[in-house]
């Protein structure tokens, strides 16, 4: 009985050591970093089909992001509008629309049509899959 009792116990451990080893990974894909820095300008909010506010921002030629920001192939909602790519950090999304800058979307639901502030274009925020 105490045998198979420490066979069991060596066992479990074993697998629990190794599953945390598989599973590691995978924990990293779905959490995200908190932006370094100063965030990014906010993303404006819909109000019906038109931007919440005209707070406008001016594209800065000197200033571009490097095109290793756009992750993904940009994907389109039923009614045309492109979704926002995911970036690696949590709340922050990179616009569809070039220059394709980081945008901050703290507070703003998954799934609402938001503005870039740059481009005067809505888009969607799209889900990204995150535990943060």
């Amino acid at each position: 009985m105490k045998k198979h009792t420490i066979t069991i116990l060596c066992a479990t451990l074993g697998l629990s050591m190794l599953s945390s080893c598989i599973w590691q990974p995978v924990i990293q894909t779905f959490t995200r970093a908190e932006y370094p820095g100063t965030r990014p300008p906010m993303v404006i909010k819909d109000n019906n089909g038109s931007p919440a506010s005209q707070n406008w921002l001016t594209v800065d030629a000197d200033m571009l992001p490097p095109s290793s920001h756009i992750s993904g192939r940009i994907e389109h909602a039923e009614d045309g509008l492109p979704y926002g790519l995911t970036s690696e950090f949590s709340d922050i999304v990179v616009s569809p629309y070039a220059p394709h800058y980081q945008l901050d979307y703290a507070g703003i639901p998954v799934g609402s049509k938001v503005w870039d502030p740059y481009t005067r274009k809505p888009f969607y925020i799209k889900r990204a899959y995150t535990f943060n």
